[in-house]
């Protein structure tokens, strides 16, 4: 009986597989237009397969086995992320004996042409890259990938940070201040905090788990929740008071003066909401610093005034 209601249940979807190609005439499975491609590219129209591209780009293909798009061709049988797969169907190309206007090159396109080759992969991971700071500039794909001759991971053309150095050079001067995230000695890279193809925040800046800022994900112990807040922290973020690549000033201070960086705000004035120091607070530098007392200064829960 079970056969019976399977035969049948076949029966009755051979026109849906006989209508999107599916199966043949002979009720054979057929494969799907995927799996043609990836399988057989060489007999593909239009494609002349990456055995062809070899004979002519002998130099570029034998270092392709180290690429991570190698992997992805291995995982469709060798033939699934080919040459032809980024350079578009070469078989025009090999038959005019190598006519470059006949194959897309990414050195002569356009950087949104460019762009929209790479996504049309990549657009899961890199869905913001055309909203990102780079790609409105017009900073391309390949300005920092290159698929055949990388020097580091993720098909980087050299390392972070001097990838990011050759354009942000007022970045790397802000790393050689005597106090500086340790990015030039390796413990950190420029995308532990920024992501470069694009976010929902400014600068690039990624975010914590909990969609705090990301200098959190390290200094945990700034996060709080506490009883009672510090408002900057919250309302400004930690740029506020710190420089976030270097600065002259310990803790990356964006003031030398501990207590000229706390009148920024707490002075007595109309325009702020900060309350201003106590009568009995004497500034003259010869005297204490404000976090001497106030030592809890990104918030605290057990003082309102931020006392240990």
């Amino acid at each position: 009986m079970k056969r019976l209601l399977l035969s049948i249940a076949i029966l009755a979807l051979l026109p849906g597989l006989f209508m999107f190609g599916l199966v043949d005439a002979a009720g054979e499975a057929r494969q799907s237009p995927v799996a043609k491609q990836s399988g057989e590219t060489a007999n593909a129209v239009g494609y002349a397969g990456s055995e062809s591209c070899v004979l002519c780009h002998g130099d570029l293909s034998k270092n392709f086995a180290s690429n991570p798009h190698s992997k992805l061709a291995l995982m469709h049988g060798g033939k699934g992320v080919t040459c032809e797969s980024c350079h578009g169907p070469a078989q025009a190309h090999v038959e005019s004996g190598g006519d470059v206007t006949k194959i897309f090159r990414f050195t002569k396109a356009t950087s949104k042409q460019v762009d929209e080759k790479c996504i049309s992969c990549h657009l899961g991971t890199h869905a913001n890259f055309d909203r990102s700071a780079h790609g409105e500039a017009g900073v391309s794909c390949i300005s920092c990938h290159s698929s055949h001759s990388f020097k580091s991971e993720h098909t980087l053309k050299i390392a972070e940070p001097n990838l990011c150095y050759g354009c942000h050079t007022d970045i790397k001067a802000a790393f050689a201040q005597p106090f500086h995230h340790k990015v030039n000695e390796g413990l950190l890279v420029c995308s532990d905090c920024h992501n470069p193809h694009g976010t929902f925040q400014d600068k690039l800046l990624k975010t914590s788990a909990d969609q705090n800022a990301v200098c959190t994900k390290c200094h945990a112990e700034t996060l709080g929740p506490f009883v009672y807040e510090h408002p900057p922290v919250k309302l400004e973020g930690c740029t506020s008071c710190h420089l976030p690549h270097g600065s002259p000033n310990a803790r990356l201070l964006n003031r030398g003066n501990v207590n000229s960086l706390c009148l920024q705000c707490h002075t007595a004035s109309m325009n702020f909401t900060a309350p201003g120091t106590p009568s009995f607070h004497n500034q003259a530098n010869q005297y204490q610093a404000c976090t001497n007392c106030h030592i809890q200064i990104h918030g605290s829960n057990a003082s309102s005034v931020f006392f240990k």
